[in-house]
């Protein structure tokens, strides 16, 4: 079985070449040009660590090279590409950036698994199939999302997040910024005032807390926030790699970390106490507040000035003690201010039933699906599909999973229960979802590793879902090409979740590695 058969997501088309495999050389070159040559790049410093090979940049192809090509009349979509390779060279073709960088990935994973390698890997032959791939996604969204909120991820660890997800064609991560046990973003003094708010206090005070769960290893989450220029930094940093990303302000709920830091924000004037609980839906806004409408307006200006992507992400979800007029009347006022930025709104599904702005996307992740139905029938694509029992990551493995949640019925919730789904459901067709996103609520996750854990091998069932056509999506074909991709991971050094039910390859890392911790058993839990 050559490496076409373990491609992941699973391609349009793939059809195997009447030719001798590619034999990549030492000396084989990467011929591109114009706006590709930092996606060359990218594929030189891949190769060249694990091969040795110089592989220098050059403008025109000879044979035996790999070339990459922009074609402005390639007959596909914005992210579509085509890979064809025989044993005269690789061509690589897209009409912009993002289809190439989806083509490099492709290509990647045609390579043997030792390509992985951190360093040479000595007498090797690296060949490459003869195959050509026609290629485009099922959905142009297809995110994860990463709590920094209640468990601070530094600018490095978020970077080593989109390393991994970008493998899998992932190109937007969303950022929970703001929750009850944290502010981790800089929010700058503004020139114009009225109600003199300190800003700062909110990283100051807010940027401090964290949650914490006796459970937890260890049980206090990390602290911290991102300056506006680390917001920009790490956005430049996505983009490269074809990942767009969303910030989220959560409104009106879950907001215990702004009323912290700014007693404005307090009917009584008095600051609330920093809380580190891991429950939700105790805090609230105050909508007959005019501070409350100036602070929004301020943060959420502040926020699309830094923020390169589309989106701006408002929230809405579980504000519990929030009247229901009141909650109306804040989110439509709220969105209505994050339109007035040029950016497109969006939030959790809850805030469909309120006024919104035309071309305003509702992410679905529980309840009924009624509201967010009758806001996709407007006809654009508005829907990101992320309903808790086939999406959220956070949730166990099993009951004795040292870290996760298990409050969505169904679980525990294996690789399977992410991959056997059809997004369009309930009555939504393909043409009124955006895509899928997989968020991951870290109350239990204190590290880089301990996250992967819980996303890997979910995320990757993910990742076909989004991409790839439901006619061409097989459970058990998925589960043996996952196995074989664990020595991919393996060699990455990502930690992930040996499911029992697939044969894997390799064994991961140990994402427990914390001081102290206990060694995880078999199944990847600790014992007790």
């Amino acid at each position: 079985m050559n490496t076409t058969d373990n491609l992941i997501p699973r391609p349009s088309h793939v059809a195997l070449q009447d030719s001798p495999a590619f034999t990549l050389s030492p000396a084989a070159r990467i011929a591109t040009s114009g706006s590709a040559v930092e996606l060359a790049g990218q594929l030189g410093a891949l190769l060249r660590n694990a091969t040795g090979y110089a592989l220098p940049l050059v403008e025109e192809s000879r044979p035996g090279d790999i070339a990459l090509e922009l074609a402005a009349a390639f007959d596909g979509g914005r992210e579509a590409y085509a890979l064809k390779v025989t044993d005269a060279g690789v061509r690589l073709t897209a009409s912009t950036p993002a289809g190439l960088f989806n083509g490099v990935q492709t290509l990647r994973q045609l390579f043997p698994s030792a390509i992985e390698e951190s360093g040479p890997a000595e007498n090797r032959a690296w060949v490459v199939p003869a195959v050509e791939i026609l290629d485009e996604p099922r959905f142009a969204y297809r995110g994860l999302m990463l709590d920094v909120a209640r468990n601070f991820l530094t600018v490095e660890e978020v970077k080593e997040q989109i390393d991994v997800m970008t493998q899998f064609k992932f190109n937007a991560l969303h950022l929970h910024l703001t929750d009850d046990q944290g502010w981790r973003i800089e929010i700058r003094q503004p020139e114009h005032n009225p109600s003199g708010l300190d800003y700062g206090q909110l990283t100051a005070v807010g940027g401090q807390g964290a949650v914490e769960v006796a459970t937890a290893v260890p049980p206090r989450g990390a602290s911290g926030f991102y300056t506006q220029q680390e917001f920009r930094d790490l956005q430049a940093y996505a983009a490269a790699k074809n990942v767009v990303v969303i910030p989220e302000i959560d409104l009106p709920g879950h907001v215990n970390a702004a009323l912290a830091a700014i007693p404005q924000l307090n009917p009584d004037g008095a600051a609330k106490a920093m809380s580190t609980t891991a429950d939700v839906g105790w805090s609230t806004l105050d909508a007959s507040l005019p501070v409350t409408y100036e602070f929004v307006a301020e943060v959420l200006g502040q926020l699309a000035e830094m923020t390169v992507g589309p989106y701006l992400h408002i929230g809405g979800d579980e504000a519990l003690v929030t009247g229901h007029g009141n909650y109306l009347q804040m989110m439509q006022e709220f969105a209505r201010l994050a339109s007035l930025t040029g950016k497109t709104v969006v939030g959790w599904n809850e805030y469909a039933e309120a006024e919104l702005p035309t071309g305003a996307v509702v992410q679905y992740w529980f309840g009924e699906l009624d509201a967010t139905i009758q806001k996709a029938e407007a006809g654009a694509p508005t829907v990101i599909m992320s309903p808790a029992a086939n999406t959220y990551l956070d949730q166990k493995y099993s009951p004795d999973s040292p870290i996760g949640l298990e409050w969505v019925k169904g679980g525990p919730f294996t690789w399977a229960e992410y991959y056997n789904w059809d997004p369009a459901q309930g009555g939504l067709k393909d043409q009124q979802i955006l895509g899928i996103e997989g968020p991951l609520w870290t109350e239990t996750v204190r590290n880089n590793q301990q996250a992967q854990w819980l996303l890997y091998p979910r995320a990757i069932s993910l990742a076909e879902v989004a991409w790839s056509g439901q006619e061409v999506r097989n459970a058990g074909d998925f589960r043996r090409r996952l196995g074989a991709f664990g020595e991919r991971l393996a060699k990455q050094g990502v930690a992930f979740q040996e499911a029992p039910d697939v044969e894997w390859s390799a064994s991961p890392a140990n994402p427990f590695t914390a001081p102290g911790a206990p060694a995880p058993s078999e199944y990847g839990t600790i014992e007790a």
